[in-house]
């Protein structure tokens, strides 16, 4: 084995700051692990590195990524290939492709934005699972009204908004993913604008902080049964008694004044002659107040 003390022809290699030859002691322990190497700051594409340290923070475990695709992408990874457990929580600072409901993109630029996901792993029956929209619109609004001191609403199925302009401060989404006749895991995506909100980004840990302890105390009301969720959204919801037009998937549009939330949160709307129709939230392609 070569001496490390020599360079590759066998010569003596000198200090380059004293001209002194180094010593046995200054040569590295063989014996001594090799320390790894420092993860390098960007990828091979040139892309910043995503960490995957996963840390303990408000009770929960969560990953925290500079940059990624979208928050939601992260958390259906650890979900499905790491078995990530109910509340796991990933922040993204700066989303590439921030998507909500049917593909709608998140406008608001990174530095005015929250954006985190939450894993749930909720005992629902497959025919409930949407209910989980209005567990992350609810905790949405509750978690944001306590920070921003604002009055805040929901606006199915997606939208939170200000209570008294209607203009939006959170989108949220909920992807679901089933297994053999159950809900296996849902992740939900929550947005903040928050100007909007009249916050600035040193108040993003407080609002995360509180928006994850509303996600809990909504988990808390689902699993006592979604007809719990549906009724705690429904005191928080703006859009009922509103007249609207709603155009519909895949073609269509209907008319009607909206009555309530059903347990499987769908849009209970009332026509003129008095019939309801009941709108999922994967009808709904738009909708207007009339």
């Amino acid at each position: 084995m070569a001496d490390p003390a020599t360079g590759a022809a066998g010569q003596q290699v000198s200090n380059e700051t004293t001209g002194e030859t180094p010593t046995a002691s200054d040569a590295p322990d063989a014996g001594a692990p090799l320390a790894p190497p420092a993860p390098p700051a960007t990828s091979a594409h040139g892309f910043p590195r995503l960490e995957t340290e996963t840390v303990e923070r408000y009770g929960r475990p969560m990953r925290v990524f500079q940059v990624a695709v979208s928050s939601e992408a992260m958390a259906l990874s650890w979900a499905n290939q790491e078995d990530a457990p109910q509340g796991a929580t990933v922040v993204v600072d700066h989303e590439i492709r921030a998507s909500g409901l049917h593909g709608r993109l998140w406008e608001v630029p990174a530095v005015d934005s929250l954006a985190c996901s939450i894993v749930l792993r909720p005992a629902l029956k497959m025919e409930e699972a949407d209910s989980a929209w209005l567990v992350a619109a609810w905790a949405a609004a509750e978690g944001a009204q306590a920070v921003s001191g604002r009055e805040l609403a929901t606006w199915w199925p997606d939208s939170v908004v200000d209570a008294a302009s209607r203009e939006q401060v959170a989108a949220v989404r909920a992807e679901i993913q089933l297994g053999p006749g159950r809900v296996k895991s849902v992740v939900i995506t929550l947005r903040f604008n928050l100007p909007a909100l009249g916050l600035d980004a040193s108040r993003k840990d407080a609002l995360l902080e509180a928006v994850t302890a509303a996600v809990d105390a909504a988990c808390e009301e689902l699993a006592a049964g979604a007809a719990g969720a549906a009724a705690a959204y429904e005191k928080r919801c703006a859009l009922l008694g509103n007249r609207l037009l709603i155009r519909l998937l895949p073609k269509g549009e209907t008319r009607g004044t909206a009555r309530r939330i059903d347990r499987n949160a769908r849009l209970e709307l009332e026509s003129a002659s008095g019939m309801i129709e009941k709108i999922t939230v994967d009808q709904i392609r738009d909708m207007k107040v009339v």
